[in-house]
Protein backbone atom coordinates (compact mmCIF):
# COMPACT_ATOMS: atom_id res chain seq x y z
CA UNK A 1 0.00 0.00 0.00
CA UNK A 2 1.39 3.43 -0.83
CA UNK A 3 1.52 6.33 1.60
CA UNK A 4 -1.37 8.21 -0.02
CA UNK A 5 -3.71 5.21 0.18
CA UNK A 6 -2.72 4.53 3.78
CA UNK A 7 -3.34 8.19 4.69
CA UNK A 8 -6.79 8.20 3.07
CA UNK A 9 -7.71 5.00 4.87
CA UNK A 10 -6.83 6.56 8.24
CA UNK A 11 -8.79 9.75 7.50
CA UNK A 12 -11.95 8.03 6.19
CA UNK A 13 -15.13 9.29 7.79
CA UNK A 14 -13.94 12.87 8.31
CA UNK A 15 -16.75 15.41 7.64
CA UNK A 16 -16.26 17.97 4.84
CA UNK A 17 -15.49 20.88 7.20
CA UNK A 18 -13.87 22.96 4.45
CA UNK A 19 -17.08 23.06 2.43
CA UNK A 20 -19.26 24.18 5.34
CA UNK A 21 -19.78 27.93 5.83
CA UNK A 22 -22.09 28.36 8.83
CA UNK A 23 -22.85 31.51 10.79
CA UNK A 24 -20.85 32.23 13.96
CA UNK A 25 -23.12 31.51 16.93
CA UNK A 26 -21.04 32.68 19.91
CA UNK A 27 -19.13 30.77 22.56
CA UNK A 28 -19.84 27.54 24.39
CA UNK A 29 -18.27 26.82 27.81
CA UNK A 30 -16.22 23.90 26.51
CA UNK A 31 -12.50 23.82 27.30
CA UNK A 32 -9.84 21.33 26.25
CA UNK A 33 -7.18 21.14 28.95
CA UNK A 34 -3.48 20.68 28.19
CA UNK A 35 -3.78 17.02 29.25
CA UNK A 36 -6.27 16.47 26.40
CA UNK A 37 -9.35 16.23 28.64
CA UNK A 38 -12.53 17.99 27.58
CA UNK A 39 -14.65 19.97 30.05
CA UNK A 40 -18.10 21.53 29.86
CA UNK A 41 -18.79 24.33 32.35
CA UNK A 42 -15.78 23.18 34.38
CA UNK A 43 -16.87 19.53 34.60
CA UNK A 44 -15.09 16.76 32.69
CA UNK A 45 -16.88 15.24 29.71
CA UNK A 46 -16.49 11.56 30.54
CA UNK A 47 -18.42 10.13 27.59
CA UNK A 48 -15.61 9.35 25.15
CA UNK A 49 -18.17 9.00 22.32
CA UNK A 50 -19.22 12.63 22.91
CA UNK A 51 -15.60 13.83 22.92
CA UNK A 52 -14.89 11.91 19.70
CA UNK A 53 -17.97 13.46 18.08
CA UNK A 54 -16.89 16.98 19.04
CA UNK A 55 -13.34 16.25 17.88
CA UNK A 56 -14.55 15.41 14.36
CA UNK A 57 -15.94 18.95 13.93
CA UNK A 58 -13.12 20.86 15.68
CA UNK A 59 -11.16 23.42 13.66
CA UNK A 60 -8.68 26.20 14.35
CA UNK A 61 -8.88 29.55 12.55
CA UNK A 62 -6.78 32.61 13.42
CA UNK A 63 -5.55 31.00 16.67
CA UNK A 64 -9.11 30.37 17.85
CA UNK A 65 -10.91 27.04 18.12
CA UNK A 66 -14.41 26.30 16.90
CA UNK A 67 -16.86 23.43 16.70
CA UNK A 68 -18.20 23.67 13.16
CA UNK A 69 -21.32 22.04 11.75
CA UNK A 70 -23.20 22.77 8.52
CA UNK A 71 -25.45 25.24 10.40
CA UNK A 72 -23.38 26.74 13.24
CA UNK A 73 -19.86 27.64 14.30
CA UNK A 74 -19.23 27.86 18.05
CA UNK A 75 -16.05 29.06 19.73
CA UNK A 76 -14.45 26.95 22.49
CA UNK A 77 -11.25 27.28 24.55
CA UNK A 78 -8.08 25.18 24.25
CA UNK A 79 -5.24 25.48 26.78
CA UNK A 80 -2.48 24.13 24.54
CA UNK A 81 -3.06 21.62 21.74
CA UNK A 82 -6.44 19.92 21.56
CA UNK A 83 -4.93 16.45 21.24
CA UNK A 84 -1.95 14.43 22.50
CA UNK A 85 0.07 11.80 20.67
CA UNK A 86 0.09 9.04 23.27
CA UNK A 87 1.31 6.04 21.26
CA UNK A 88 2.98 5.13 17.98
CA UNK A 89 4.11 2.28 15.77
CA UNK A 90 5.77 1.65 12.44
CA UNK A 91 3.74 0.96 9.28
CA UNK A 92 5.16 -0.41 6.03
CA UNK A 93 4.61 1.50 2.79
CA UNK A 94 6.15 1.71 -0.68
CA UNK A 95 8.00 4.82 0.59
CA UNK A 96 9.60 2.82 3.41
CA UNK A 97 8.74 2.67 7.09
CA UNK A 98 6.20 5.27 8.14
CA UNK A 99 5.75 6.41 11.71
CA UNK A 100 2.10 6.10 12.69
CA UNK A 101 1.11 8.45 15.52
CA UNK A 102 -1.90 7.57 17.70
CA UNK A 103 -3.68 10.34 19.58
CA UNK A 104 -5.52 10.27 22.90
CA UNK A 105 -8.78 9.47 21.07
CA UNK A 106 -7.29 6.46 19.26
CA UNK A 107 -7.06 8.18 15.87
CA UNK A 108 -4.03 7.48 13.69
CA UNK A 109 -1.92 9.92 11.67
CA UNK A 110 1.14 9.23 9.56
CA UNK A 111 4.23 11.38 10.07
CA UNK A 112 4.67 12.68 6.51
CA UNK A 113 4.42 15.88 4.47
CA UNK A 114 0.66 16.07 5.17
CA UNK A 115 1.22 15.69 8.92
CA UNK A 116 4.73 17.01 9.72
CA UNK A 117 6.27 17.72 13.09
CA UNK A 118 6.59 21.36 14.11
CA UNK A 119 8.44 22.81 17.07
CA UNK A 120 6.72 25.53 19.04
CA UNK A 121 7.11 27.28 22.34
CA UNK A 122 5.03 25.86 25.15
CA UNK A 123 4.16 28.26 27.97
CA UNK A 124 3.79 25.47 30.53
CA UNK A 125 7.54 24.80 30.72
CA UNK A 126 9.96 26.68 32.98
CA UNK A 127 12.31 27.31 30.06
CA UNK A 128 10.55 29.91 27.92
CA UNK A 129 12.99 29.24 25.04
CA UNK A 130 12.20 25.51 24.95
CA UNK A 131 10.43 24.32 21.84
CA UNK A 132 8.36 21.16 22.01
CA UNK A 133 7.25 18.93 19.13
CA UNK A 134 3.67 18.89 17.87
CA UNK A 135 2.16 16.91 15.03
CA UNK A 136 0.34 19.00 12.45
CA UNK A 137 -3.18 17.71 11.84
CA UNK A 138 -5.98 18.81 9.52
CA UNK A 139 -7.99 22.03 9.83
CA UNK A 140 -5.26 24.02 11.61
CA UNK A 141 -5.11 21.60 14.54
CA UNK A 142 -2.09 20.11 16.30
CA UNK A 143 -1.39 17.26 18.67
CA UNK A 144 1.30 17.66 21.31
CA UNK A 145 3.78 14.80 21.47
CA UNK A 146 3.31 13.28 24.92
CA UNK A 147 6.43 13.05 27.09
CA UNK A 148 6.61 9.23 27.03
CA UNK A 149 6.38 9.19 23.21
CA UNK A 150 8.99 11.94 22.96
CA UNK A 151 11.47 9.92 25.03
CA UNK A 152 10.77 6.77 23.03
CA UNK A 153 11.41 8.70 19.82
CA UNK A 154 14.60 10.19 21.27
CA UNK A 155 15.96 6.64 21.55
CA UNK A 156 15.45 5.94 17.83
CA UNK A 157 15.99 9.46 16.44
CA UNK A 158 18.81 10.22 14.03
CA UNK A 159 21.33 12.78 15.23
CA UNK A 160 22.61 15.13 12.55
CA UNK A 161 24.67 18.22 13.47
CA UNK A 162 23.54 18.14 17.13
CA UNK A 163 19.86 18.03 16.14
CA UNK A 164 17.56 15.05 16.39
CA UNK A 165 15.29 13.90 13.58
CA UNK A 166 12.62 11.28 13.13
CA UNK A 167 12.72 9.51 9.79
CA UNK A 168 9.38 8.56 8.27
CA UNK A 169 8.51 7.77 4.65
CA UNK A 170 12.15 8.46 3.72
CA UNK A 171 11.93 12.04 5.02
CA UNK A 172 13.46 13.66 8.10
CA UNK A 173 11.39 15.62 10.61
CA UNK A 174 13.08 17.77 13.26
CA UNK A 175 12.39 16.45 16.74
CA UNK A 176 14.56 18.88 18.65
Amino acid sequence: MNLSELSKLLEAGTPPLDSWDPDYCGEMPIEIKKDGSWHYMGSPINRISMVKLFATVLIQESNEYFLKTPVEKIKIQVEDAPFLITNWNWQKSEQGDVLCCIDNLGRQYLLCQNHPLILKTNNSTNNKDAKLPYLTLNHGLTAKINRNVYYQWAEVAKQIDNKFYMESANELFLLG
